[in-house]
Formats: C-alpha cells, structure tokens, sequence
C-alpha cells in the first residue's frame, strides 16, 4: 500500500459563542464568564477533540462561516507549551499588531509587501536580511 501523507498547517477558529454553547452541554454549574484564559484554550482544544470531520469544517477560515478576520486581532494569551499545538485567544475588536505569526511547527510567516506572497521559516533566530523568493524583494 503506498499512502500519501501531507502535513499542512491548519487554523481552527473557535468563536465565544460556539465556546459557550459547548461548555452549557457540558452542565458543570459554572458560569462561562467565570473561566480563566488557560480554562478557555483547554475547552478550546477539548472541543477539537470531540468534533467530528464535518463540524471541524465549520472551524476552518474560508470554510462554513469562518472568515480571515476571525483570527486577527490582539492575542490577550497563548499557550505555546507543546511543540505540535498552538494555542491563542485574540480579541477582535483591538485591532493586531504587526508581527509575524507562529505557527504550530514553530515556522515563522513572512508576506511580502510587494507581490503578497508568503513563505514560511523554521528556526529562525535573528534574521538576516531576506529576500521574497517570488518576486527578490527585501523582506523587512
């Protein structure tokens, strides 16, 4: 047998609502409003885990209902503690930052200014001066 396997990163989006209506299936008693930040990301990743392969469509950007601005804005808290998983809340209504996105392999995002395409690093830690590899423009 002769499997092909791709290994792609993937965005899942949780929004507030979905999070919320999750955690009253669950009747512990507690008021969602009272969860801590860790508490939100582990009912974040519970819910994944629990989701089957149609509703994990749901939660992907360009899928369903979910669009690229419901992952931009402020990150409020991360948990980057395991290497195959990352782990944000951002706030929407606080407009992002510019930065560069890490990813769950640890692959840092460059988008070039000028012809908008993007290409990802591992492993970087000071970087030297680089160059778009579609259109040899400096990278800043």
């Amino acid at each position: 047998m002769k499997n092909v396997i791709i290994h792609k990163i993937v965005t899942f989006v949780f929004t507030e609502e979905q999070l919320k209506a999750f955690w009253e299936k669950k009747k512990t008693g507690v008021p969602f409003a009272s969860l801590t930040n860790e508490q939100y990301m582990k009912l974040a990743e519970e819910m994944l885990q629990h989701s089957s392969h149609s509703q994990l469509q749901q939660h992907l950007i360009g899928q369903g209902w979910r669009i690229k601005e419901d992952a931009e804005g402020l990150v409020i808290a991360e948990d980057d503690s395991r290497e195959n998983i990352h782990v944000e809340i951002v706030d929407t209504t606080i407009p992002q930052r510019a930065s560069n996105k890490l990813f769950i392999d640890r692959l840092t995002e460059f988008t070039c200014p000028d012809c908008q395409f993007a290409f990802y690093i591992r492993g970087l830690q000071n970087p030297p001066q680089l160059h778009c590899p579609s259109c040899s423009k400096t990278i800043q």
